[in-house]
């Protein structure tokens, strides 16, 4: 390459580092209100409460520095509250760090939010990645609770529902996830239940602080965007047994005087659809949980023992039907399905208005478990 091309292209790349610094301005950043979560809750008059999670960069009379707060407006619709949020924190709001969405218990349980689902899937900036969930109470007490984990709400709720929920066996909901499960035939699926639980303050410089955690094994279910029922703890875990890519429950076996715990590490399942109903083959892969030693935490999963007796593989195997069936018959009691019994079908006779209409009661399903060691 000679002199003269070279010259050329560090001209050019100059003149493009220029332009780009030229068109950024560092009150751009100031002047925005970045939203990393938000909380909506009913309102009597039939508008809704929204409650953001905003972080602002200080300025003018402000704090100095980046710090976050809880600003709660109400509006006819979303849309309206949004601008509202902007006119009180007097900076343009932006959802591109949005990472959770949180419907509060009344407006889950007695509104038809298929609106606000529509508004947020195709807003211009919100990430169709961000989670969705619903909460115990009202979503604006949850967000204001973010001074009890000494943490953003919104994040610790983000990584609540997908870094540990990957742990220990419970699955969870994108915005795009829950969109198309309501649009699908059976219209149905689930948002994850999260509530703040006190804990015990032991901060002896702060003994007057408010503690707590973050508490979400529980799910409610929607269809068409309304409220069908909730889903308890057992229910969740009997749900995830059916759920190939969901490990890490664990089954607690007493035995005399001696309490074992099992994890599941690996697990095969298989669902078909017949003319007589589903055929449900779960085979599930255990191994001993874990303890630090037998001396400090007694006899609970000791390491001593390396083979897990077929005694407690039974039990184990007991455990997992009961949940499981338990599961089955609250889809059938409800009407609903999480599990894709309908989506089977249509794979085989083709969509069709019946087949959507199709009560769970008419897919009777014959279970089998086996549990292993690993």
């Amino acid at each position: 390459m000679s002199n003269l091309k070279r010259i050329g292209i560090v001209l050019v790349v100059v003149a493009a580092v220029a332009l780009v610094a030229g068109s950024f301005k560092g009150s751009d950043v100031l002047d925005r209100a970045i939203i990393l979560g938000i909380g909506i809750d009913a309102e009597e008059s039939g508008g809704v409460m929204l409650t953001a999670e905003v972080v602002a960069p200080g300025n003018g009379t402000e704090q100095v520095g980046t710090f976050s707060k809880t600003v709660s407006v109400k509006g006819e619709t979303v849309n309206v509250a949004l601008q509202n949020v902007a006119e009180a924190t007097g900076k343009e709001t932006s959802l591109g760090q949005c990472v959770v969405l949180v419907l509060g218990q009344e407006y889950t349980e007695t509104v038809d939010f298929s609106d606000l689902i529509d508004y947020f899937i195709k807003h211009h900036s919100l990430k169709e990645s961000a989670v969705i969930c619903c909460c115990e109470g009202d979503a604006k007490e949850l967000f204001n609770k973010g001074n009890a984990l000494a943490q953003s709400m919104s994040l610790a709720i983000a990584a609540a529902l997908l870094d540990q929920a990957e742990k220990i066996s419970v699955t969870n909901n994108s915005l795009l996830q829950y969109a198309r499960s309501q649009n699908e035939l059976s219209r149905t699926g689930f948002l994850n239940k999260v509530a703040f639980v006190p804990s015990e303050n032991t901060d002896g410089n702060l003994p007057d602080k408010e503690m707590g955690f973050i508490s979400y094994r529980e799910m409610c279910v929607f269809r068409a965007n309304r409220y069908v029922t909730a889903l308890s703890e057992q229910d969740v875990k009997g749900m995830s047994l059916f759920l190939s890519d969901v490990a890490g429950e664990t089954f607690v076996s007493f035995e005399d005087t001696v309490t074992r715990t099992v994890q599941v590490t690996s697990k095969d399942v298989k669902l078909k659809a017949g003319k007589d109903g589903i055929e449900a083959e779960i085979k599930l892969t255990v191994r001993y949980g874990r303890t630090d030693s037998e001396a400090v935490s007694g006899p609970l999963t000791s390491k001593n023992d390396k083979e897990i007796p077929q005694k407690l593989l039974d039990d184990v195997t007991k455990q997992a039907a009961a949940i499981a069936e338990k599961y089955l018959a609250k889809q059938r009691e409800f009407n609903f399905d999480l599990l894709d019994f309908h989506e089977m079908y249509r794979r085989q006779e083709g969509a069709s208005a019946s087949l959507a209409e199709r009560p769970m009661s008419e897919f009777p399903v014959r279970l089998t478990v086996t549990v292993t060691e690993s």
